[in-house]
């Protein structure tokens, strides 16, 4: 019987094992002579391709290779085992017709500023802006114009274009997210079904990003075996567990691209050290790769990558694309010729019924989409050239780029020049309408085979056990929160150091408060104290969660790539989370009760403890998802943080210990009924109060007292809830009359706080599930008012080429370049690892000169960002030793500043526009004798040779907003803030990474410039086509191990490059090829790189190198003297100088943060209101002192609030000052200055607002002085708390520890300032030295003090101390003893029943028992001041300290 040659294919890793071969119920037929002729030929390239995953722990050492891993054994053992088991495929074509995609337009994109709000608010008012816009259409302009594509089943598309082409926005489409456009029109079919019935099957259509987005503390082990946990499919080969198929699927991924040997290796990113930049681009692709889609759409992923690495990505994207039936869309910013025929896979033959495709876009619209080998003979029959050794892709791209396209004689006229022109010649051809004729045979096909109904039975069948077979995700949810929760745990323990912090800060804070309320009494005293010891408890608790908040803004990139790859719900994700809060929460729950319980002396009954720590566990729960829930509901951490504070303002203040329930005004009163910090505070309150009394036998402890006075039966003990004649009160007697407190309603309370915590996780899952602010990756521009550019037309294209040519043609004359020789020798770099030291530099020397350009290149991880790291002097760790000169003579003071280093991760001021960014560059560093005129024509010079004038106004912003410039527009500008401050030396770090080739082009042709007018530089770079690299003069490459395998010229058309490797045994570079590519192949660099020479020995044995050493050697002899040189200085400009720019633009970031400063100002009028309304009208009886000031002291919580908000952006200000600190822009004084001033007018305004909102409502006004001091010293206040914030947030290393060690200092502030513990009831050990060091203390007697010394007391019914005299006796014949040294008075002296005492008669009577004094207040304001200015001092000093990061 005849072999049946039908075959199927499945996917890989999601389905039956990996891309495995066998029967399906809708076999696709294909000529298995054919199939196999294509498959050997791809095969046999990668036969030669070894990938041996030679990669070790830290990203720039060197390893052993490993063992070798073949691409075909693997795939013809996948094949052969599928058949067997038997499968399907997942057969899903991409269709896209008549695709327009709509933005909004620039004019209508305004950034937004502290007008903004106002602005807002008075249009709504304005009928006149209503009938203005009533007809008003809103601008937009087409991001993607009448696209028409497709891409089958099994087949490569490549997507070409320049930045702002469109090309990301057509993956994102085709990847079927839609979100964040204003309209999409046209269609998109996925095997025949339109995208909103394929938006089901989310994890089947992925969009791979251009940036890399993990979280960094995880190891790559720990990310991918997450993700396989996720995406372990449920149709494994039979016999084969979970473990096991994530353990095969977990070493072959990890061996395809060389990364075995980083397997346990911090995954990184800007700020933590890890995997080198190429490396977490391979970590993005592998876990892409993890959930084997359907339909893969990678956007520029070889960012980053060498150029043998990008190649061989790129090949493993074909392999398993003809293998597993893959439809395969990606872009590519500077692809070469191997990468472009990895799009061609049957390139010389003749087709048979499959083709392999490129679109090209421009501006939005499609210029080409057709076959790869026939797109280059379709732009050279509209008139243009290709030059010789140019690759096919950057021509394609090159043909829209004026500076660069060729056009052959006799085409001047008729060549198209703008994307209307490209896009009308298009649409004219023949080819446009054979492929639109091939699209609709296409979409017939799929109509008539109905591959989507296989799709479907292969996606159920992929479902693991547990997961609905409708769901989009592979495992259940169980599964997933199974998965999630493990993460959690390793999240929270890799941060091993902040969870050591907490539960030290834990520890101390709970030894203060146990030792504040320490040994509490059974006697009046003691019933007020336990309110306040359980009610700080609790105020503890919550906030020690209150880190939750800014950590929930962490991770949301990831969160919503997560998403998008249909790995796990993001509602299973904070139950994980619920889940891995139980063990921390309930450890740190432990500590603190254990300490303060007993320290305190609360009832001591087994039952009453385990209780009271349950009631304290579940409470703090609950306070974590509150706080995570602010963030999940909210845009950006300001927002959050405003709304956090505002709710938990209303928390405190209506939880039943600082207004009584009784006295709860009835306005705001409902909320004590919804309050979760109500129903702890009962819970505490009952479980201590239920089973005790008070004695009240004491001196001093009923009314009246003192000799004579021994009789109970005519006392009144001094406690709520005493009945007169009795020496007693029952604690559940004192809780119902004090805060109605009903001690058997316990166990109902405890039930509610348990139902608040259900609550509030099951909102946190919804929001999580369903609310989305990160833009879907999606970024939009916005602009300076008015500033907007013009929308995009023939004559603008036309302008802007002008533009730049012109600026381009003079370039030359306007450089005036001051270069010089700079020489490195014997360099060495180790770092401390753990059991000794790790050399990642070993004896690496060179030069560069003026007019030369030089290549620093290499494998991936060989040490080339830090061997310029050290060159640039930015390195502040390890040990660097060696030689390095500048004109013969040892490095000065001023030579960060006089080198310009593009470092390889884009950072920048999110608040300011790209023209005001570059502009306070070339102010602060170019000389201080350069008029600013020059250096305002400079920069615009720069902006046009960089072709973004037209973004000139654009806010920076951020990706993780969705506001801002791209990807791709960073690096433009990363580049362009070192070109304008002109500097003497140039270190550039992958320049043209995440670039289009059109754009590296002209970055490095500008390059080229700079030295041919004497700047000496040098540049790594990665994936150099034959164009870019016939620019360089010499090279510097560094084989692995950080050693050194050539340096030397390249020569014209790399000759001498060439020679020295042929001499050395390497095959000839033909005349097509590319050398940079020839030459990395020859040291073995790339995943599958191999060599059997050692290069580095080769090169210390080459008369090359001899010749370096005698030159090195010659130019240290004959080092320049130093006569007629200017002194050195470390910056460009005065300190006076630096510091007005600095707090320039400051305020401008301030000034566009409206979330920030107007969320605060609308705080601080809320905190006001809540205590306007809630103390309203405060009268002159006894509990009405008590009021007051606990409304001041709700007041000055304000202060600490400001804390909070003002932390997040000292941190992210203080990393934006280290980069700009490190190319010596301006000193740390000016920063540390104007960090503390700007802050200045906005606290005054909160100040201002909040007195204005409660000073005259809660009725604390008495004298015009009173009212001026009381507005000063709040104002002074809040400058001092925003200045003691800062001071922690400089000494913190992030923002968590900052926010664990803020609670244990305010701690200290409030604890010891004499209103929740009076200072003679302190220990003798506080009492001695904090509480006369606390700044509180002095801040709270100026105001208590100055509310309370006009108040004449009047006690109402209800605050009199009642009780009966003998018989034959008035009230006040009874007492005339008592009276003799009280400092209250009797309401009715001459009463014969029912005495009334009340305690006070003026308000200096309450504060001098503290004691405080009226006399002191303006002693108190001017301590206030000297504490501000320490804190200014501090802030400065310990900016000092921490201005360089850990690198």
């Amino acid at each position: 019987m005849e072999e049946d040659k039908t075959f199927h294919l499945v996917a890989f890793p999601g389905q039956a094992n990996s891309p495995l071969v066998g029967e399906g119920p809708t076999p696709v037929h294909i000529d298995v002579e054919d199939s196999v002729k294509r498959y050997v030929q791809t095969q046999e390239e990668l036969d030669r391709q070894s990938i041996d995953g030679s990669r070790v722990k830290d990203p720039e050492k060197q390893a052993e290779p490993t063992e070798r891993f073949n691409l075909r054994d693997y795939f013809e053992n996948s094949v052969r085992t599928a058949k067997e088991a038997g499968g399907g495929a997942k057969r899903v074509g991409v269709s896209v017709r008549n695709l327009t995609v709509v933005g909004q337009g620039a004019s209508a994109s305004v950034l937004a500023d502290l007008s903004t709000p106002f602005r807002f608010l008075g249009n709504l008012i304005n009928p006149l802006y209503w009938i203005r816009n009533a007809s008003k259409v809103t601008p937009t302009f087409d991001i993607l114009h009448e696209v028409d594509t497709f891409c089958r089943d099994g087949e490569m598309l490549l997507v070409l274009g320049r930045p702002g082409s469109g090309c990301s926005t057509l993956l994102r489409l085709m990847a079927n997210q839609r979100q964040g456009y204003l309209d999409v029109k046209g269609s998109v079919h996925y095997a025949g079904v339109p995208a909103e019935e394929f938006g089901r099957f989310s994890g089947e259509a992925v969009y791979t990003p251009e940036e890399d987005s993990h979280f960094p503390i995880l190891t790559v082990r720990q990310t991918l075996d997450f993700a396989l946990k996720t995406k372990t499919p449920g149709n494994r080969l039979p016999q084969e567990g979970k473990e096991e198929f994530r353990e095969k699927m977990f070493d072959l991924l990890l061996t395809m691209f060389g990364m075995k040997k980083q397997a346990d290796t911090l995954i990184g990113n800007e700020w933590v050290r890890g995997l080198s930049g190429g490396e977490r681009k391979r970590m993005t692709i592998i876990e892409a790769m993890v959930g084997s889609p359907a339909v893969c759409c990678w956007d520029c992923s070889t960012r980053g990558l060498d150029a043998a690495s990008a190649l061989d990505y790129t090949k493993a994207l074909r392999v398993m694309t003809d293998t597993m039936k893959k439809t395969t869309v990606a872009s590519f910013y500077q692809a070469s010729e191997n990468i472009y025929n990895q799009f061609d896979k049957v390139r010389g033959e003749e087709r048979k019924g499959l083709m392999e495709k490129v679109i090209i876009l421009e501006k939005g619209r499609v210029i080409y989409f057709g076959p790869v080998e026939k797109a280059k003979d379709y732009f050279i029959s509209l008139g243009f050239e290709c030059e010789p050794r140019k690759s096919t892709p950057d021509f394609l791209t090159g043909v829209t780029n004026f500076q660069e396209r060729k056009i052959r004689k006799g085409f001047e006229d008729t060549a198209p020049t703008t994307s209307f022109e490209f896009e009308a010649a298009w649409k004219k051809s023949t080819q446009y309408k054979e492929i639109l004729e091939e699209q609709k045979q296409y979409e017939e096909v799929i109509v008539k085979e109905s591959p989507f109904e296989e799709f479907k039975q292969e996606v159920k069948d992929t479902r693991a056990r547990g997961a609905r077979k409708s769901s989009a995700y592979t495992v259940s949810f169980f599964e997933q929160v199974k998965a999630l929760t493990v993460r959690q745990v390793q999240l929270i323990w890799m941060d091993k150091f902040d969870l050591v912090t907490r539960y030290l800060s834990v520890i101390a804070q709970a030894l203060i408060y146990g030792s504040v309320f320490f040994n509490l009494s059974r006697d009046p005293s003691g019933g007020f104290s336990r309110g306040g010891a359980i009610f700080s408890g609790l105020i503890f608790n919550a906030w020690a969660s209150q880190a939750e908040l800014p950590m929930a803004f962490f991770g949301r990139r990831t969160l919503q790539k997560h998403k998008s790859y249909a790995m796990y719900h993001p509602a299973a994700y904070h139950i994980a989370q619920v889940v891995a809060d139980i063990p921390v929460m309930m450890t740190q729950v432990v500590l603190f009760s254990l300490i303060t319980y007993f320290m305190w002396q609360l009832s001591q009954t087994a039952g009453q403890y385990f209780v009271h720590l349950f009631t304290l566990f579940i409470f703090s729960m609950t306070m974590a998802n509150f706080f995570r829930l602010c963030a999940n509901t909210s845009p950006s951490v300001y927002i959050a943080q405003q709304v956090m504070i505002a709710v938990f303002m209303i928390m405190i203040t209506y939880s039943g210990y600082i207004i009584p329930k009784p006295k709860m005004h009835p306005w705001l009163g409902w909320f004590y009924y919804i309050n979760v910090f109500a129903f702890g505070f009962q819970g505490l309150f009952s479980n201590e109060m239920r089973n005790i009394s008070f004695d009240c036998s004491g001196p001093g402890q009923s009314i009246p007292s003192g000799e004579g006075y021994t009789d109970a039966a005519y006392k009144t003990c001094i406690m709520a809830g005493a009945a007169p004649g009795s020496s007693f009160v029952a604690g559940r007697d004192h809780l119902q009359k004090a805060y109605e407190i009903d001690v058997d309603h316990q166990q109902l309370n405890i039930v509610i706080i348990f139902l608040f915590w259900i609550t509030f996780t099951v909102l946190n899952m919804i929001a999580m599930e369903y609310l989305d602010f990160t833009g879907g990756g999606y970024s939009h521009k916005v602009y300076k008012r008015g500033k907007a550019p013009a929308e995009n037309t023939q004559d603008t294209e036309k302008e802007q080429q002008r533009l730049v040519q012109q600026a381009t043609d003079s370039m030359s004359r306007t450089l005036t370049l001051k270069g010089g020789v700079f020489m490195w020798k014997e360099m060495k770099y180790t770092v401390p690892v753990g059991g000794g030291d790790r050399l990642l530099l070993d004896d690496v020397e060179g030069w560069i000169k003026p007019g030369q350009m030089t290549a620093l290149m290499g494998a991936s991880g060989a040490g080339k960002t830090t061997l310029l790291d050290v060159l640039a002097r930015r390195k502040t760790m390890g040990t660097v030793s060696g030689t390095v000169r500048l004109n013969g003579k040892p490095l000065k003071i001023d030579f960060e500043r006089i080198t310009g280093y593009v470092e390889q991760m884009d950072v920048h001021n999110p608040g300011l526009t790209v023209r005001e960014a570059l502009l306070f560059s070339a102010k602060l560093r170019q000389g201080s004798n350069v008029p600013l005129e020059d250096k305002e024509r400079y920069v615009e010079t720069i902006l046009v040779m960089m072709e973004m004038q037209h973004l000139g106004d654009a806010l920076i912003g951020t990706l993780e907003s969705g506001v801002g410039i791209s990807v791709e527009e960073r690096k433009r500008l990363t580049i362009g803030m070192e070109l304008v401050a002109k500097p003497h030396i140039l270190f550039l770090d992958e320049p043209t990474s995440g670039l289009d080739a059109q754009s590296s082009y002209n970055i490095i042709k500008f390059i080229r410039k700079l030295a041919d007018a004497g700047m000496p530089l040098v540049c790594t770079i990665h994936q150099p086509s034959s164009v870019l690299f016939e620019h360089f003069d010499r090279l510097l490459l560094l084989a692995k191990g950080g050693k050194m395998a050539y340096f030397g010229d390249i020569g014209p058309q790399s000759s001498t490059l060439i020679q020295y490797f042929t001499k050395n045994g390497v095959r000839t570079c033909s005349q097509e090829e590319n050398p940079a590519e020839y030459m990395l192949e020859a040291i073995g660099a790339g995943v599958s790189g191999n060599t059997d020479k050692d290069w580095p020995q080769i090169w210390l044995d080459s008369e090359e190198r001899q010749t370096v050493k005698d030159e090195l050697n010659r130019s240290l002899d004959n080092a320049e003297d130093n006569k007629g040189e200017e002194k050195a200085t470390e910056f460009a400009t005065g300190t006076l100088y630096q510091t007005w720019e600095v707090y320039k633009r400051m305020n401008l970031v301030y000034w566009r943060d409206p979330y920030y400063n107007i969320g605060r100002l609308w705080q601080s009028a809320l905190v006001g209101l809540i205590n306007g309304f809630s103390f309203w009208q405060l009268q002159n009886s006894s509990s009405d002192l008590q009021s007051r000031i606990l409304c001041i002291f709700q007041s000055i919580i304000l202060g600490v609030m400001l804390i909070f908000n003002a932390m997040p952006i000292f941190f992210m200000q203080r990393e934006y000052f280290r980069r700009d600190y490190a190319s010596k822009f301006y000193s740390w004084l000016p920063f540390a200055v104007s960090i503390v001033l700007v802050e200045l007018p906005y606290l005054t305004l909160a100040g201002t607002l909040s007195m204005v909102c409660s000073y005259w409502s809660a009725g604390l006004d008495s004298t015009p002085i009173n009212g001026f001091y009381y507005w000063i010293l709040f104002v002074l206040f809040l400058f001092y708390c925003v200045a003691f914030g800062q001071a922690i947030a400089a000494f913190a290393m992030n923002i968590v520890q900052a926010m664990l060690l803020l609670p244990l200092l305010v701690v200290f502030l409030f604890l010891f300032c004499g209103i929740l513990q009076p200072p003679a009831n302190m220990p003798y050990f506080w009492r001695s030295w904090m509480y006369p060091l606390d700044p509180f203390r002095y801040f709270l007697e100026g105001f208590v003090t100055d509310i309370l010394t006009d108040v004449r007391v009047t006690c109402s019914a209800e605050d009199l101390y009642v009780f009966q005299p003998p018989p034959n006796l008035t009230c006040g014949q009874y007492t005339d003893d008592f009276m003799r040294t009280a400092s209250g008075y009797i309401q009715d002296p001459n009463a014969t029943s029912d005495c009334g005492y009340c305690s006070y008669q003026r308000g200096s009577d309450f504060y001098e028992t503290i004691p405080w004094t009226e006399s002191h207040r303006w002693r108190d304001f001017g301590i206030g001041i000297a504490y501000w200015v320490f804190n200014i001092l501090l802030v400065v000093l310990l900016v000092w300290v921490s201005r360089k990061p850990r690198r």
